[in-house]
C-alpha cells in the first residue's frame, strides 16, 4: 500500500451560499449541508455554525470530530463503510483540508449512557490553549433529534455503558452525518493543488531493522472498522493507511479519541516515518473492547500479544487508556509480549489525584517504559464565553457551561489523549 496524502492548507472558512475552496479559503453552503443531514429520517432538525480561534465561544455535548477529506485515486473513497463502499483502502492519494474540522454536537437523548459523556471545546481562553480543536476552523453540526426515533420505555436502561438500542443507532447517525459533511467538504479539494503532499507506504527493508508493532487498545464504546462496531476482544491487524483514509471511526465518548485523530494518528504517522530508517513498521493491532471476566481479560491480553509474536516483533507501542478494568487488559498484554521477549512503551494517561496516589488503576512490573500524556482528573477553571452552542447544559447539574466553570481535563476534548498530539504531562512537586 502507498498512500499520498495532499494538505490544502485553509485560511478561512465562510458561510457563502455554496461549497467550494478558492485560494485556501472554504465557503460552505449551510443549507445544503442542512439538508444533507436532514436525508436521515433520526433528525427532526439541523442546524450548521462556523467557529473560529479567538472567538468567544463554547461547543458542549461534543460527540466526534472529523476532518474533511476525499479520495482522489485509488481503491474506495473515504470513510468506508458509511460513505463509501466498505472495500480496502489506504491506497492511492487523499486530499485534506488542513485546519478545518467537523465538530458534532447532540445532546443526550433517551437511553444514552452517559458514562463519561461531557466533552467541549473552547475558542478562547485556557481552554483553547489546552484542547487542539480551539485551534482549528470549525464547522459545527447541531442535531435535533425526531422524537419518532424514541419509543416508550427507549429510556430504561439496564446496561449503562452501552445504553439502550434506539440511543445507539442515534448516536450512530449523528457520527454518520458527520462523516457526510465532513466528505462534501473535502470533495471541494478534489481539484485543488496540495500545498504539500506526504506519502506513506511500509515497502520491504533491511532485515537488520528492529521490527515495531503499535498496538491500540479499544474501549467500551469499540471503533467502527470499514462501517462495523464489533469488539476486537481478540484483536485484528491493520495497515496504517486504512486509518489516514478513515476506514477507523471512534467516539469513546470522554475517554479519548476522535476520528480526527485516527485520520491524523501523529505516532502513527511518526512509525511510518522512522521505517525503513531506523526500524521496521510491521503494522497496527487493534485489540479490546468491554471485558467483564478473567477469562476475557485474559483472551484478550493473550490475542494481542499472539499477534505481535505472529509478526516477529521485537518492541511493540502500546496506546491504552488508564482507567476502569480497561487497565487490567492493556497491562496483561505489556507484560505477555514482554514475557515473548518484545520490548514495549505505553503512552498513557494519569489518573492519580496527587503525589501520594500511584496513578493507576492496575499495573505490572514489566511496564516500566511509560509515556504520561497527562492528567484526566486534573482540574482546569474556564472563563464565561458570549455564546454556547450545543445545548445550554451539561450531564453534571451542578456545572452550568453559561458561566465560568471548573471541570476535570478530560471534559477539553483531546487534551490529554495518548494519541501523541498532546503537550500535557503529569509533575508531582
Amino acid at each position: 500500500m502507498r498512500l499520498e496524502v495532499g494538505s490544502v492548507r485553509v485560511r478561512d472558512v465562510q458561510l457563502d451560499g455554496r461549497v467550494a475552496l478558492d485560494d485556501h479559503a472554504l465557503t460552505i453552503d449551510g443549507e445544503e449541508l442542512r439538508r444533507l443531514i436532514l436525508e436521515d429520517p433520526h433528525f427532526a432538525d439541523a442546524r450548521v455554525s462556523v467557529v473560529k480561534p479567538g472567538e468567544s465561544v463554547r461547543i458542549v455535548n461534543v460527540i466526534d470530530v472529523v476532518e474533511p477529506r476525499w479520495k482522489v485515486r485509488g481503491a474506495g473513497g473515504v470513510f468506508p463503510g458509511f460513505v463509501s463502499p466498505a472495500v480496502t483502502v489506504g491506497d492511492g492519494c487523499t486530499h485534506r483540508l488542513a485546519g478545518v474540522a467537523v465538530v458534532e454536537s447532540a445532546a443526550p437523548v433517551p437511553g444514552e449512557s452517559t458514562v463519561f459523556r461531557e466533552r467541549l471545546i473552547d475558542m478562547a481562553g485556557p481552554g483553547a490553549d489546552l484542547s487542539p480543536f480551539g485551534r482549528t476552523l470549525n464547522v459545527v453540526l447541531e442535531f435535533t433529534p425526531n422524537p419518532a426515533s424514541f419509543p416508550p420505555g427507549s429510556e430504561d436502561v439496564k446496561d449503562v455503558l452501552s445504553g439502550g438500542p434506539e440511543a445507539a443507532e442515534y448516536t450512530t447517525a449523528v457520527q454518520a452525518a458527520g462523516l457526510r459533511v465532513a466528505a462534501r467538504l473535502g470533495r471541494a479539494a478534489a481539484a485543488a493543488t496540495p500545498d504539500d503532499v506526504e506519502a506513506f507506504e511500509l515497502p520491504p527493508c533491511d532485515g537488520a531493522l528492529p521490527r515495531v508493532v503499535c498496538a491500540i487498545q479499544g474501549l467500551s464504546l469499540t471503533a467502527f472498522l470499514y462501517g462495523i462496531r464489533v469488539p476486537l476482544t481478540l484483536g485484528t491487524l491493520v495497515h496504517p493507511n486504512e486509518f489516514f483514509d478513515g476506514a477507523v471511526v471512534e467516539w469513546n465518548r470522554g475517554y479519548a479519541g476522535a476520528t480526527y485523530w485516527a485520520e491524523n494518528h501523529p505516532l502513527l504517522a511518526e512509525l511510518c516515518r522512522r521505517h525503513g530508517r531506523d526500524l521496521n513498521f510491521v503494522g497496527v493491532v487493534l485489540f479490546g473492547g468491554v471485558t467483564t471476566t478473567t477469562a476475557d481479560k485474559e483472551a484478550c491480553s493473550s490475542a494481542a500479544a499472539k499477534i505481535a509474536g505472529l509478526l516477529r516483533a521485537d518492541a511493540a507501542l502500546f496506546i491504552g487508556i488508564n482507567g476502569s478494568n480497561h487497565a487490567v487488559d492493556l497491562m496483561l498484554a505489556i507484560q505477555k509480549c514482554e514475557r515473548l521477549g518484545i520490548k514495549t512503551t505505553l503512552v498513557y494517561n494519569d489518573v492519580g489525584e496527587g503525589p501520594d496516589d500511584p496513578g493507576f488503576i492496575f499495573a505490572v512490573p514489566e511496564a516500566n517504559a511509560i509515556v504520561n500524556a497527562g492528567s484526566r482528573v486534573q482540574k482546569v477553571t474556564l472563563p464565561r464565553m458570549a455564546r454556547l452552542i450545543g445545548g445550554q447544559r451539561l450531564m453534571d447539574p451542578a456545572i452550568d457551561p453559561r458561566g465560568a466553570i471548573t471541570v476535570p481535563m478530560r471534559y477539553l476534548h483531546s487534551a490529554v489523549d495518548p494519541y501523541g498530539h498532546s503537550r500535557m504531562t503529569v509533575r508531582f512537586e
